[in-house]
């Protein structure tokens, strides 16, 4: 069971990593993407400011020669910008700056680049990943009408005028505060605003003259929607009436659903059944067993430990709880038993002789006195040994 939850873990571990890497790539081409569309959609912005200006330049050096561009296709649409042209691409999650600013907020344009430079109006729309926002009034421009838009039966004209988005970083928050010189309030453009943790919105660089603390702005307020009811509405006592009782001797739904919701099987799954973990335990121990048959059969040093790594092992054993293979009296019969049914035969005992003490002294002194008759340079058979006797002084050498 622990080899099993292991090998859970260790699946769930690659996964998680796999996981990992697969969002880093898709985040990096998602953000590839973005980025390509941002400068095509910069491109075909420059582009059409560039021929519109040299339009103009034409028109105004040809006068009455200039040339009608309002014709064909164009008839209706000349002079108009496609809406989506004008809006920026939507950054991904984390990448876009947080600015306080939100619908109802009263700002002033201070975009240098802005044909509306110095404008105040109020923000009728907020885009936070595009970091744009539409200001009530304020860089209008003329769109065609979208082609879904006259299929409804609705006599739309071919040209609207709509507030083009403006990117936050061009415009600034409006607030009246009060003058500390004259103590009358007045409207004050904030350049910067710091946002806290808890979503509140103050200037960092002004105290409030009556409480001496960094001046809060409030949010300006939500509109709360106004919902009418309808004969064909749904009443709240019908949906909140419960029509089905969980218990505890059924199940809510078939075994075979849940085993096709959960994969029996699937290697992430954490609980199992009893069988299926016997299945896995059977496995792995014929998967050990077999792996120790080959290491003994082939001979290999692996299998042999030396009297200190089986004393270690049989500590480590131990220490462990587990129980240690001890040859006792009944394996070693048990293993003789073996042995002969397979044709080996157990080497026989040795019979040691009893020998007297007396008897062999008694054969002592007659080996000694046989020696000394004998002629020393021979070799004395003494018990069946033969045994070289010293050389005399006055012998010849060979």
């Amino acid at each position: 069971m622990q080899k099993l939850l292991k090998r859970t873990a260790q699946v769930e571990k690659q996964a998680a990593r796999r996981n990992r890497i697969t969002r880093s790539k898709n985040a990096s081409d998602t953000r590839r993407l973005l980025l390509l569309q941002q400068t095509l959609r910069d491109k075909a912005r420059r582009e059409l400011y560039v021929s519109a200006r040299q339009a103009q330049k034409e028109d105004w050096l040809l006068g009455p020669l200039a040339p009608r561009r309002d014709v064909g296709d164009k008839a209706e649409t000349y002079g108009t910008v496609p809406l989506r042209m004008v809006e920026n691409v939507e950054k991904m999650d984390g990448e876009w700056k947080k600015w306080g600013i939100r619908e109802g907020d009263r700002v002033c344009v201070v975009g240098a680049k802005e044909r509306d430079h110095g404008k105040i109006g109020i923000v009728r729309d907020v885009k936070e990943k595009a970091e744009s926002c539409k200001v009530q009034g304020i860089n209008l421009i003329n769109v065609p009408t979208p082609d879904y838009m006259k299929t409804i039966g609705r006599n739309e004209p071919p040209v609207q005028t709509t507030e083009a988005p403006l990117h936050l970083s061009s415009v600034r928050l409006v607030t009246p505060l009060l003058d500390p010189t004259t103590g009358i309030k007045r409207d004050v453009i904030v350049n910067e605003l710091t946002l806290t943790p808890t979503g509140q919105r103050f200037i960092a660089n002004f105290m409030s003259p009556d409480t001496g603390k960094p001046h809060y702005i409030p949010w300006p307020p939500k509109e709360n929607p106004e919902f009418k009811d309808h004969d064909d509405d749904t009443l709240r006592i019908d949906v909140e009436h419960v029509t089905w009782v969980p218990s505890l001797l059924r199940a809510p739904m078939p075994s075979g659903v849940i085993d096709e919701l959960r994969n029996k099987y699937s290697k992430f799954r954490t609980r199992h059944e009893d069988s299926y973990i016997h299945m896995k335990e059977e496995i792995d121990e014929n998967a050990r067993r077999k792996k120790e048959e080959m290491e003994w059969g082939s001979g290999t040093p692996k299998a042999m430990l030396t009297p200190v790594q089986e004393l270690n092992r049989m500590r480590k054993m131990e220490r462990k709880g587990l129980e240690v293979d001890k040859l006792t009296e009944e394996v070693l019969a048990g293993i003789g038993e073996l042995m002969v049914k397979r044709g080996k035969r157990l080497p026989p005992k040795e019979k040691k002789e009893e020998v007297d003490a007396s008897s062999l002294e008694d054969l002592g002194d007659t080996t000694m006195d046989a020696a000394e008759k004998e002629d020393p340079a021979e070799a004395v058979d003494v018990a069946g040994l033969d045994v070289p006797a010293e050389p005399r002084a006055d012998a010849p050498h060979p």
